[in-house]
């Protein structure tokens, strides 16, 4: 009776989404290349697809998976440092402010603060954007180098197959 039992419980596990990369590879498929995440996970290079596993905050993982010609764009967003100045500049005028008016330049400097702290939290962040997907995949690359050097070869034979289908 173990054996019946075994069967099903293989195909209840077979329809559940993959739970890590490794479970998301099609037969045959070898990994390029693995790149960690500053928010945990990883996002994986096959020579086919990108897999990108991130930590869906139950403590399990979900793993999405887009092909190369699925990829429109890929952005990776710089510290902006126009806003983090203005944060800075809006913390030091709370703090000068203080003197006068202690609840409202205390309220400037923390607002300064927040901003200034998340300025710095969405450095580094990666836009993927994904023909099919009204969002864009949004992922923390811990080595923006390592990301960029990664993702250029597969984005180069794509860009040639797209560019070869606008000239139709």
């Amino acid at each position: 009776m173990t054996d019946s039992a075994d069967p099903a419980g293989d195909s209840a596990d077979a329809l559940a989404a993959p739970s890590t990369a490794a479970d998301a590879l099609d037969a045959g498929e070898t990994v390029r290349e693995r790149l960690p995440l500053r928010t945990g996970g990883s996002v994986v290079l096959t020579g086919d697809r990108l897999l990108v596993q991130s930590d869906d905050g139950s403590g399990g993982d979900a793993v999405t998976a887009v092909d190369f010609d699925q990829i429109a764009e890929v952005t990776v967003e710089q510290f902006d440092w126009f806003l983090g100045v203005l944060s800075a500049l809006l913390v030091g005028y709370g703090l000068y402010s203080i003197p006068r008016s202690l609840p409202l330049g205390l309220a400037f400097a923390a607002f300064g603060a927040a901003s200034l702290y998340w300025s710095y939290r969405k450095r580094g962040k990666a836009r993927i954007k994904v023909l099919d997907r009204p969002k864009p995949i949004s992922v923390f690359p811990a080595d923006i180098g390592a990301f960029r050097d990664a993702l250029e070869p597969a984005m180069a034979t794509g860009s040639d197959d797209s560019s070869g289908e606008n000239s139709d």
